[in-house]
């Protein structure tokens, strides 16, 4: 299995788009079948959460959700995120500052750090942007924690270069280009990203979804990397060993085993190409962590 943290973001924004309402009924039932699916692979979320399990995430409240009127929800995401996280007018706005940037230093799990810096976001502060340069810059992490808070800066406005240690490589980044959205990646992202999800709905129609999951964080982790250049790069055989190297990922991770000699000749991955297939798996296990096994060298 995935380490429980890597997922534990997108449970709880499940949650929270569960919770919330102005959505039509067929994305409801949509997110509520991936909260269950998530728990269903992963049931120390549910625990970690402290909230009852999927199946009873969503519920409407007697009389619907006081205060909050269908008509006066948010019609996307964003919106919503943005209702949720923006502090009160009325609020003690230097006591939040000190506490949003207390629980990103010194939270006590990746969720809170992560839930830290979706406040930050929010908060019109200049000292703001400098406490998180100042974390970034001064405490290891994972990747995926270090684009979080990447992301958090360029919705601030921060703008300039930030000098990073990503996977052993020493990276310097311009803030502004930090990607936001999924087109904001090369195109070879979203190639490799529908390969993989064709051939894996044949084995299960969920798994596409969770393939999606897990290459946002993938590209999450190798962004700025000499991995993510070569990916940018949209040649054909990095396009082949990056979908292949996702396609073992997700299956291993969903059923525990996978054969990589039968995913590799479905890519079209030669044996001149086994070291670029595994150069890719090892960027796959450095994001995700080492449950996701890849491939073994005889």
């Amino acid at each position: 299995m995935l380490e429980t943290e890597r997922f534990g973001e997108a449970h709880a924004l499940l949650r929270f788009l569960l919770d919330c309402r102005g959505q039509d009924g067929e994305a409801y039932a949509e997110w509520r079948r991936l909260l269950r699916w998530l728990e269903a692979v992963f049931p120390e979320l549910v625990a970690l959460s402290g909230r009852p399990s999927g199946s009873e995430a969503g519920a409407e409240p007697a009389g619907g959700l006081a205060g909050s009127p269908e008509e006066d929800a948010p019609d996307d995401e964003e919106a919503m995120r943005g209702r949720a996280l923006r502090p009160r007018e009325d609020g003690d706005r230097e006591a939040l500052i000190r506490r949003v940037i207390g629980e990103l230093k010194r939270g006590s799990s990746p969720e809170r750090r992560l839930l830290a810096l979706e406040k930050a976001a929010y908060l019109d502060a200049p000292e703001v942007d400098q406490a998180i340069l100042e974390w970034l810059r001064g405490e290891p992490m994972h990747p995926s924690m270090q684009f979080r808070a990447l992301q958090t800066l360029r919705r601030r406005g921060v703008t300039g270069r930030v000098l990073l240690n990503r996977a052993g490589e020493t990276v310097e980044l311009e803030i502004e280009r930090t990607p936001l959205r999924p087109e904001d990646y090369p195109p070879a992202a979203g190639e490799v990203l529908e390969r993989a999800c064709r051939a894996t709905e044949s084995y299960d129609p969920m798994l596409p979804q969770f393939a999606r999951e897990l290459w946002e964080e993938i590209l999450r982790s190798i962004y700025g990397t000499s991995d993510y250049e070569w990916l940018a790069s949209g040649e054909e055989e990095a396009v082949d060993c990056w979908a292949a190297a996702l396609h073992l990922a997700v299956q291993t991770a969903a059923y525990g085993r996978a054969d990589e000699a039968e995913i590799r000749a479905a890519y079209g991955i030669p044996e001149s190409l086994r070291f670029r297939f595994e150069q890719a798996c090892r960027a796959v296990r450095r994001a995700v962590g080492p449950a996701v096994e890849g491939p073994r060298k005889s």
